[in-house]
């Protein structure tokens, strides 16, 4: 769709090149099981899931998945978000001076 997968890990020489000074970027870890059922609701479910839901039809559309494949996957995203499910992902983020 256009997007870069790997952009959290591009943004330093990104934001360097950018003519930013003092550049620092830092990993964001978001861990979610059972025992924070606000972010299994909130952030699995209604944030990352359904996020990544949303473009099912256009990855199907452009022949990157099958309509099996794709509902598989999404799936396996619910699936985290059972009792004994676990989700975690990793944002980053990146600061700098001008």
């Amino acid at each position: 769709m256009g997007g870069n997968a790997l952009i959290g890990r591009e943004l330093y020489p990104l934001v360097a090149g950018a003519g930013y000074r003092d550049v620092r970027v830092s990993p964001r870890m978001v861990y979610v099981d059972a025992s924070r059922p606000d972010l299994v609701e909130g952030f699995t479910r209604l944030t990352f899931t359904a996020m990544v839901e949303g473009v099912g039809d256009d990855v199907v559309n452009r022949g990157m998945m099958s309509r099996e494949d794709w509902e598989r996957g999404i799936g396996d995203l619910y699936r985290t978000s059972r009792p004994d499910g676990v989700f975690c992902y990793t944002f980053f983020k990146a600061t700098g001076k001008k």
